[in-house]
C-alpha cells in the first residue's frame, strides 16, 4: 500500500516550469517532503523547486527545506532556507510566528498562519532546538488557541507535530532544576522546577513603592543546571498625569479624535452642554492579533449614547491605510466605503466611563470605529488615552495621547 502511495505521488509531481498558480508550487513542495519522508527523495525535483523558491509560501519553503534535510543533512541549501525563514519571523511579546501575506494565503491547500507557524517551527526545531525562536514559537502556538484548541484539523495536526518535535529535542518534560528570583538584591522567591510543577506558574507582585527611584532597578533570575527551560514574563504598570502621556506603539497604533457630526474634517476639543459628538478611533494592526481589547475612556463630561459602532476594514487581511486615504475618508465622511467584510469585533460594551471593544481575531490592517457621545456635564476634563492590547499578552499594546476636553454651558 505504501509503495502504491509513493507511485501515486511521483506520478502527480509536476514539472516546475509548467506549474501555474502559487498553490501548485506549494503542493509540489509538500509532495517532495512526503516522498523524502517515505525514503524516496526526488533530488531533481527538489533542485528545480529550490531555484523557484520565491514562488513558495513560507510553509512550503519549510517543507522543501525538510525534504532537503532528509536527503542530506549537510546540504547548504538547508541553511539558505533556514536563513530566509528566520528573517521572515514576526516577533512580539506573545512569541514568534510566521504570517503569509494577504496575497498568498493558500486556501487551496488548507493553509492558515497558525499552520504556517507550526510547519516552520517543526522544521527549525530539527535544525536547532536551542534557538530562542523555537521556544517563542511554541509560546505563540500555545497562546493562540480558541477554547483550548486550534482551528480545524490541519492546524491541530501540524501544531501537535511541531510541539511533539520540540519537546523531544528540548527535553522540556524532564525539567529538573532550582531557581530563584531577586529584585535589587532582595530575594523574592525560591522554587524547584520538576515534571510535576510544569503546569503551576509562580506569580510575584511588587508594589511600586518598593522600587528604587532615580536608580536602575535590577531584576535577577537565576537557575541551577539541569534539563528544561525556565520562562518568565515581567510587567511594569504605572500611572502618569494625563497631560504627560504620549502615544506608544508596542504592537498597536491607536488614536482618537472628536468631531462635530456635521463636520468630520476638523477635530474639536470643546463642546457645549447638550451637544452630540462623533468619536473616531483609528487602530493600525501591523500583524495579526488575537484576543484584542480596545478601551476608550470617556471624558467625565461625556456619555456614550449610541450602541451601534461602525467599522471600516477589509476582509481577510486589509491593507494599511495611508495618511492620504484616511484624510480622504474623513473629508467624505465615508467610514464604510471599504466594505464591512467579516465581523471580527464580537463584543462591545458602552459603560459609564468608557467604551470597550473586543475581538478574538484581528487581521493586520487599519480599522476605524465611530460612535456618538453627548456632552452631559460642564467643565474641563482630563481624558485618559485610548488603549489597545492583547488580553493574554498585555505588553503587545498601544495607546494614544492624553488630552483635555472642555464642555461649556
Amino acid at each position: 500500500v505504501l509503495n502504491d502511495g509513493v507511485r501515486y505521488l511521483q506520478e502527480h509531481l509536476g514539472e516546475v516550469d509548467n506549474l501555474d498558480g502559487r498553490f501548485k508550487f506549494n503542493r509540489q513542495a509538500y509532495l517532495l517532503y512526503v516522498l523524502a519522508r517515505a525514503g524516496q527523495p526526488d533530488a531533481g525535483g527538489m533542485s528545480n523547486l529550490f531555484e523557484q523558491r520565491s514562488a513558495l509560501d513560507l510553509y512550503a519553503q519549510a517543507f522543501l527545506g525538510e525534504a532537503l534535510l532528509i536527503q542530506d543533512s549537510g546540504d547548504p541549501r538547508v541553511e539558505t532556507i533556514q536563513a530566509d525563514l528566520l528573517s521572515a519571523v514576526n516577533l512580539s511579546a506573545s512569541g514568534a510566528s510566521w504570517e503569509e501575506t494577504a496575497e498568498t494565503h493558500d486556501y487551496w491547500n488548507w493553509n492558515t498562519d497558525t499552520r504556517t507557524s507550526a510547519i516552520v517551527l517543526n522544521f527549525l526545531t530539527k535544525l536547532d532546538a536551542e534557538n530562542a525562536l523555537a521556544a517563542n514559537g511554541v509560546r505563540w502556538l500555545m497562546a493562540h488557541r480558541t477554547a483550548g484548541r486550534w482551528q480545524g484539523t490541519q492546524e491541530t495536526t501540524w501544531t501537535l507535530l511541531a510541539l511533539t518535535e520540540w519537546m523531544k529535542q528540548s527535553g522540556e518534560l524532564e525539567a529538573d532544576y532550582d531557581y530563584e528570583v531577586a529584585l535589587n538584591d532582595r530575594l523574592l522567591s525560591m522554587a524547584t522546577a520538576s515534571a510535576d510543577s510544569l503546569r503551576t506558574p509562580l506569580n510575584i507582585r511588587v508594589d511600586i513603592r518598593d522600587l528604587l527611584t532615580d536608580e536602575l532597578n535590577k531584576l535577577i533570575i537565576g537557575r541551577t543546571d539541569g534539563p528544561g527551560n525556565l520562562y518568565y514574563t515581567s510587567f511594569l504598570n504605572i500611572g502618569l498625569p494625563v497631560e504627560e502621556v504620549q502615544p506608544l506603539d508596542q504592537g498597536f497604533f491607536i488614536s482618537r479624535s472628536y468631531f462635530d457630526p456635521d463636520d468630520r474634517q476638523t477635530p474639536v476639543d470643546t463642546a457645549e452642554l447638550g451637544d452630540t459628538l462623533l468619536v473616531r478611533l483609528t487602530i493600525v494592526v501591523p500583524n495579526t492579533r488575537h484576543y484584542v481589547i480596545i478601551d476608550d475612556p470617556l471624558p467625565a463630561g461625556l456619555e456614550a449614547i449610541d450602541a451601534s459602532l461602525g467599522t471600516s476594514e477589509q476582509e481577510g487581511a486589509p491593507p494599511l491605510y495611508s495618511e492620504e486615504e484616511l484624510n480622504e475618508q474623513a473629508q467624505t465622511g465615508d467610514f464604510y466605503g471599504r466594505g464591512w467584510g467579516y465581523w471580527y469585533f464580537d463584543h462591545t460594551e458602552l459603560r459609564d466611563e468608557k467604551v470597550v471593544i473586543s475581538a478574538n481575531y484581528l487581521p493586520a490592517g487599519t480599522y476605524e470605529y465611530t460612535y456618538l457621545a453627548r456632552a452631559a456635564t460642564a467643565g474641563v476634563f482630563r481624558t485618559i488615552p485610548p488603549t489597545a492590547q492583547e488580553f493574554y499578552f498585555p505588553d503587545v499594546s498601544g495607546r494614544g495621547a492624553g488630552s483635555l476636553f472642555t464642555v461649556s454651558e
